[in-house]
């Protein structure tokens, strides 16, 4: 079974990179994104660097990707407030953004979606977090077993998650309703086709 391959794993190690690269990836395919990110983060290697960034020289590495003056004005604040205060393990934030959850309605008794605010994380005050964000920085860069919290959204994390389920538990896993059975051959027969789309 293949491996979903994300550029924030490549860059787990580096929390403020993992944001960087979702930064660009927002509304932006992988295959133009990513070949920026490794040109932006060759230029301005780290968040201090970026945060002094000239907004003129970042717009022009990044416009082709489109919103350029919005992405620039973002990456810089972003990059500056990770300088001025950094997420720090344990100290939760609350979130600015919302999601769509399924909740059991007491009333009917039926699974409805509800727009729910996104759960506190240590990153949450970072210019740029949302969800796409937040499940990212969560999933590569929270504790061990934060991955097992994360319920994304994005196709390409929801990959990922369903192989993470699969290959770490051997459970299955589903975008609406989380971990499910153990993994049988048929389940990952299936998995192994999605993830060569």
């Amino acid at each position: 079974m293949a491996k979903p391959i994300l550029i924030q794993e490549h860059v787990a190690d580096d929390p403020w990179k993992v944001l960087v690269a979702v930064a660009l990836l927002n509304k932006t395919a992988g295959r133009h994104a990513v070949p920026t990110f490794f040109d932006l983060t060759a230029r301005w290697p780290t968040a201090p660097a970026l945060a002094q960034a000239s907004p003129d020289a970042l717009e022009r590495l990044i416009t082709h990707l489109g919103l350029g003056k919005s992405r620039t004005k973002r990456l810089i604040a972003l990059s500056q407030a990770y300088v001025s205060d950094p997420p720090q393990p344990g100290a939760l934030r609350p979130s600015r953004c919302y999601v769509q959850a399924r909740m059991l309605s007491s009333e009917t008794g039926l699974l409805e979606k509800v727009r729910q605010r996104y759960p506190p994380t240590c990153a949450s005050h970072l210019p740029g977090s949302g969800p796409y964000a937040l499940d990212s920085y969560r999933i590569f860069c929270g504790p061990p077993d934060e991955w097992k919290r994360v319920m994304p959204h994005d196709k390409e994390l929801v990959k990922y998650i369903k192989w993470k389920w699969a290959v770490s538990e051997l459970r299955s896993w589903d975008k609406l309703d989380g971990p499910g059975e153990s993994v049988g051959i048929s389940y990952l027969r299936e998995l192994t086709d999605e993830l060569q789309t």
